[in-house]
């Protein structure tokens, strides 16, 4: 990981109808570092602030007062930084596929990389790598996204953001309405992408599962402001603090706390079936070595 962030917010406030009577302040005072190669799942119960935060990160809407810096300059400064800031930091927002409009799948993936006036043999290339990237076979790109299930809409929404190849990957509860395979087969393609282009992927959702699965840090927003920042189990371990916000922890925090209430010695922050079958073990070896 660079030592230097790729994104920096910075004292960031968004206030809607400032001056109305409708005034309602969404952000107050952010302060976020994201590294290149980061994985962070960023929670919050609805209207904590979660979705205003992500259309700064890419110049959808501008703050109110503070900044975003990608590489160092602010991306609102001109029209070129919000450019640049549109291509390096790919934005899916929840149910991407009410987003397709092309005739065919291959035009809806080859959508973005041609607004960034690429020559046409680089977009074949980048239509084709992401494609695969998200599971989705040459055969079906001449075909209609229309025709195709709810599951390959999702991917073919999500390979267009990546066919920009952005730097920065923000996913606004990607998983959101699909069973629980299509759910594991689309984290499995977006690990894959991180792992082969050293992305950074802001995972915004409101489980807690599949955040503590592939989050490596966990930013926990309330009332607009940042609650918590760190570690799955720096967070998990202020569950009463999680409950009081709203949020309901991992299953497996919630039967670890049970057993903990019953006496049962788990030494170990759980928030994963594994990590579960692990602590379990640990407890039972440590009593027979007693």
């Amino acid at each position: 990981m660079s030592k230097d962030p790729i994104l920096k917010i910075e004292n960031l406030t968004h206030v809607y109808s400032q001056g109305t009577p409708f005034e309602l302040s969404a952000l107050n005072g952010i302060n976020l570092e994201i590294h290149r190669g980061e994985i962070i799942g960023v929670i919050g119960h609805t209207g904590s602030g979660k979705s205003t935060l992500i259309q700064h990160l890419n110049a959808l809407i501008k703050p109110t007062t503070g900044k975003i810096c990608l590489d160092g300059r602010d991306i609102n400064e001109s029209k070129e930084s919000i450019k640049a800031a549109r291509s390096k930091v790919g934005l899916v927002f929840q149910y991407p596929e009410y987003q397709l409009f092309e005739e065919t799948v291959y035009k809806d993936i080859a959508f973005g990389p041609k607004n960034m006036k690429l020559a046409e043999d680089e977009i074949d290339v980048r239509v084709r790598a992401s494609a695969k990237f998200v599971g989705i076979g040459e055969e079906l790109l001449e075909r209609s996204p229309f025709d195709l299930s709810g599951g390959q809409k999702r991917r073919i929404a999500i390979a267009g953001v990546i066919a920009m190849l952005p730097e920065v990957l923000v996913l606004d509860e990607p998983m959101a309405g699909l069973d629980p395979a299509g759910r594991r087969d689309i984290m499995e393609n977006l690990m894959s992408y991180h792992t082969e282009t050293g992305a950074a992927i802001l995972i915004v959702t409101h489980s807690m599962e599949e955040a503590a699965r592939y989050a490596k840090r966990m930013v926990v927003l309330d009332h607009g402001k940042v609650a918590m920042d760190g570690t799955p189990e720096e967070v998990f371990s202020r569950g009463r603090e999680l409950r009081q916000m709203g949020l309901a922890v991992p299953e497996m925090t919630e039967l670890a706390d049970k057993l903990r209430d019953m006496g049962v010695p788990l030494e170990d922050t759980v928030y994963t079936v594994e990590q579960m079958l692990s602590a379990l073990l640990k407890m039972e070896r440590g009593r027979e070595h007693a």
